[in-house]
């Protein structure tokens, strides 16, 4: 679940709003640890799987992209 600021997608709700209450994470099931930044959001799930979202403008989600993710993208190689 995330909460707080989300006007780049770091809640992973779909949405660029911010959310004053604990929200689920779209497609995010067996995570066993997160990390947050000031924009984007990463998590590791049971697998050894990694996803991130929010900010990318600088390749933060390491998606392979600069776009923007408002759910959870697949981290490349991971």
């Amino acid at each position: 679940m995330c909460w707080g600021a989300g006007q780049s997608g770091q809640i992973g709700n779909g949405l660029r709003s911010d959310v004053p209450v604990p929200t689920l994470v779209s497609n995010l099931t067996d995570v066993k640890a997160i990390a947050a930044g000031g924009s984007h959001t990463c998590a590791i799930v049971q697998d050894g799987t990694v996803f991130c979202w929010g900010d990318d403008s600088i390749g933060q989600l390491g998606d392979g992209t600069v776009v923007l993710s408002g759910v959870p993208a697949n981290v490349v190689g991971y």
